[in-house]
């Protein structure tokens, strides 16, 4: 009787297959995996390809890593707006972080510590041709459907978000990513990851977090989603730029700051609307003045709205006098900010017994398991030593 075949054997031949099909040249391949004897390696079979080669050559060929690993897992699309090679390479290591993020909270909720959520089941996004107007309707679906009023801020966005069920971490990311938003299919649900740059300012966390929400609630499953800097006026961008706007600053709230606001007759009182709309709503300044003009407000008309656009949002708290606070906003910049959500999931299955350090340090430190026995430690856990048997 012949031999099974083994995995590095079926990850070698689906290999071969999918650089077949789609005519790959070597140079091309080396340059994404880095080296020719990577290459060589895993296409001779020698080794089952690393998690993150296999997001990279997943991304390259657009199919599921679990393909190329040869596993049975959730399924990770990683096709969508990844580009070509140049724009993979950026972004594969922020998503395989998001794919054990995905690993950390399957696990988790399948030992039955799964955080409260608000269902989004029957929350139904709008889906009418008019790419601007669905961004729209959907974004005040959204709050009626929370209950939030028009002329009301979200204060706590991230928090909301982490209510509807999907984790959300502040790190940094490659300097012309500002998020990705990672989805993973098992069976008929689907998870999803949001990483947000926290190198943006506090405002544009805020839009970045509220765009990749849209994201998630358009359902666009099964694709890694990275939203660049510079990004193609495609269908799903406009819809979700929309959304960001509408759901953080709803035309009433503009409206309503507008008529209190008054005459705005120099930079000081320019400086000062556009600081108490930002700080207020929490939106970006460039999605702000594209409101203002959508909305035709009279600043828009005036020389102090050129001042507006040019300025750096620091320069505007300063004159309206919010340069402290707006500094504090921003003192987290740069950070690492663990979502709380994957956090407590992780740490009560940890007090259990059922999840290991690893998967603690996952979430919580990067993967440094060292350090989130550190952490742990200093915050009074009993942590065995590297020797020791598993945390009860």
């Amino acid at each position: 009787m012949e031999a099974a075949e083994t995995r590095e054997e079926r990850s070698k031949h689906t290999l071969q297959t999918l650089i077949s099909e789609a005519r790959s040249t070597q140079d091309a391949l080396v340059d994404l995996l880095g080296s020719k004897q990577c290459l060589s390696e895993l296409a001779t079979g020698d080794r089952l390809p690393t998690l993150h080669e296999a997001t990279l050559l997943a991304a390259y060929f657009g199919v599921s890593p679990a393909l190329l690993m040869q596993v049975s897992q959730p399924s990770l699309g990683v096709s969508l707006r990844l580009g070509t090679v140049d724009g993979i390479n950026d972004a594969t290591e922020p998503v395989t972080h998001a794919a054990r993020l995905l690993a950390a909270d399957r696990l988790t909720r399948d030992w039955g510590f799964k955080e409260p959520v608000t269902p989004t089941s029957s929350f139904a996004p709008s889906k009418v041709w008019h790419q601007a107007m669905a961004g729209e309707k959907t974004a005040a679906r959204l709050r009626a459907y929370l209950g939030i009023e028009d002329l009301d801020s979200i204060e706590d966005l991230t928090g909301l978000v982490e209510s509807l069920g999907y984790p959300v971490e502040y790190r940094r990311l490659p300097n012309n990513i500002h998020g990705i938003s990672v989805p993973e299919k098992w069976g008929t649900d689907t998870a999803w990851v949001i990483l947000i740059n926290s190198d943006d300012v506090w405002s544009r966390q805020r839009f970045t977090l509220s765009h990749e929400l849209c994201h998630v609630l358009q359902k666009d499953a099964g694709h890694v989603i990275v939203d660049r800097v510079a990004m193609p006026d495609s269908g799903p961008e406009r819809v979700a730029n929309n959304f960001a706007r509408h759901f953080l600053l709803p035309d009433d709230a503009l409206l309503h700051k507008l008529s209190r606001h008054g005459k705005i007759d120099s930079p000081i009182s320019a400086a000062k609307l556009i600081a108490d709309l930002v700080l207020t709503y929490g939106i970006s300044r460039d999605s702000l003045l594209i409101s203002l003009r959508e909305a035709r407000a009279p600043i828009t008309e005036g020389p102090y709205f050129e001042y507006c656009k040019h300025a750096t949002v620091s320069e505007i708290m300063q004159l309206s006098g919010n340069g402290e606070l707006w500094d504090e906003l921003n003192e987290a910049r740069g950070s690492v900010i663990p979502s709380e959500r994957l956090t407590r999931q992780v740490l009560d299955a940890y007090a259990a017994g059922l999840v290991s350090l690893q998967s603690v340090a996952d979430v919580i430190t990067d993967g440094d398991a060292e350090a989130a026995r550190h952490e742990l430690s200093g915050a009074g856990w009993a942590v065995p030593d590297p020797a020791g048997a598993a945390h009860a």
